[in-house]
């Protein structure tokens, strides 16, 4: 009878231990965040430095956010006279999957296909635009257009992402910088806005 109980238990048990490490290892993966070169973050700020000195305006890169009600960190934020553009860049591998609506997105990256669960970085951007308003509402700065976009920098990178989600890429960006609603003059005053900026970001409290 003992006999029957150990060999029905070993097997259950093994199971059970079975299950529970793969249950801790998709936990782990689903934690963290999607993986990429590091590199790409640096290029797409250039560019955006690039633009801003080509028409005299401002840039601040990297902007980490610290003096409202919510943190973020952008790679770059350029003050024009049209108004305020942030920069997300981001440097993910592999294949991307996603949506405007859905809250987290999906990489698939690697030799092993290791699956990554990430913020859905669109929904990221509408909430940068928000901490960058309050920083200038803070400075009684209220008729700013202010505008945030995600930049994928990894050139080798698949994008499964329908084509209204907004956001770019390296080769796409280059474009849009050129578009004229980047040119235009909306009587922004650029030592207003990059001094409010400034005043939320970290270590720049009190300047």
């Amino acid at each position: 009878m003992l006999d029957i109980i150990v060999s029905i238990a070993v097997p259950v048990l093994a199971l059970a231990l079975l299950v529970f490490v793969l249950y801790t290892q998709n936990k782990k993966k689903t934690q963290k965040v999607a993986s990429g070169t590091g590199r790409g973050k640096a290029k797409a700020a250039q560019m955006a430095a690039r633009f801003a000195r080509s028409n005299g305006y401002r840039c601040i890169a990297p902007a980490h956010f610290t003096g409202g009600k919510a943190e973020t960190t952008l790679d770059a934020v350029v003050v024009g006279y049209f108004g305020v553009l942030g920069v997300r860049a981001l440097d993910y591998g592999g294949n991307i999957y996603g949506s405007v609506g859905e809250d987290e997105w999906v990489q698939i990256a690697g030799k092993e296909e290791t699956r990554t669960v990430f913020e859905n970085p669109i929904k990221q951007a509408a909430a940068d635009v928000r901490v960058i308003r309050d920083a200038l509402f803070a400075a009684k700065l209220k008729k700013v257009p202010v505008e945030v976009v995600c930049v994928f920098t990894d050139p080798k990178v698949q994008l499964a992402l329908p084509k209204n989600t907004g956001h770019y890429t390296m080769t796409t960006f280059k474009p849009l910088l050129r578009r004229e609603k980047y040119v235009e003059d909306a009587g922004i005053d650029l030592d207003a806005v990059e001094k409010a900026i400034r005043a939320a970001l970290a270590g720049e409290e009190g300047k």
